[in-house]
């Protein structure tokens, strides 16, 4: 929990992180990559409904594999690394679970807050599909700059910028938090 709140603080430091030097490579290839990944981050709270009204669980290993290998696949096409891309994509299953988790939490210690209808889980899983090749075309723009010196700072402040710009609450920074972290090699 330390751990977290000291992070939280360090991305809200660094949100002016380089912006004072102007634009940069680094800074300029990771904003669109983070912003996917945002966008990718938002099915989480409708898979979380879906999954909190049917019951579901939210690990689903054969669905997660379907989503790695499509990755790959897209990732072969654009000759990224397969180990960076199933890192990548594996740190996305993880963060939606950081936010799945958390809704499903509140939801139960709180039942008025919870859902009353379930989204359409086949509709989302279209969305996801949709914005994996997003996901893949970003990172292979970024692939020239994921080993620089300014990787991570620039990743972490494009996703402060993304955290304010869509007013994400505490439980989706965490799990935008989540969803970067492989993206620096």
């Amino acid at each position: 929990m330390i751990r977290r709140v000291v992070l939280l603080a360090l991305l809200a430091c660094c949100a002016g992180c380089g912006a004072t030097t102007g634009p940069d490579a680094a800074a300029d290839a990771w904003a669109p990559v983070v912003a996917v990944v945002a966008d990718r981050l938002a099915t989480a709270d409708a898979v979380a409904a879906s999954k909190y009204l049917s019951k579901g669980a939210v690990e689903d290993p054969p669905r997660e594999q379907v989503v790695l290998d499509a990755a790959t696949a897209a990732g072969a096409a654009r000759r990224l690394d397969p180990a960076v891309v199933t890192a990548v994509m594996g740190d996305q299953i993880a963060a939606s679970k950081v936010v799945q988790y958390g809704l499903l939490e509140a939801w139960t210690d709180r039942p008025a807050t919870a859902p009353r209808t379930s989204p359409d889980l086949a509709g989302v899983r279209t969305t996801l599909d949709a914005v994996t090749p997003r996901l893949i075309d970003a990172l292979a723009a970024a692939q020239p700059v994921r080993t620089g010196p300014a990787c991570r700072g620039a990743v972490t402040s494009a996703a402060v910028r993304v955290a304010a710009a869509r007013s994400l609450d505490t439980l989706h920074r965490r799990g935008l938090e989540r969803a970067v972290r492989s993206l620096c090699g």
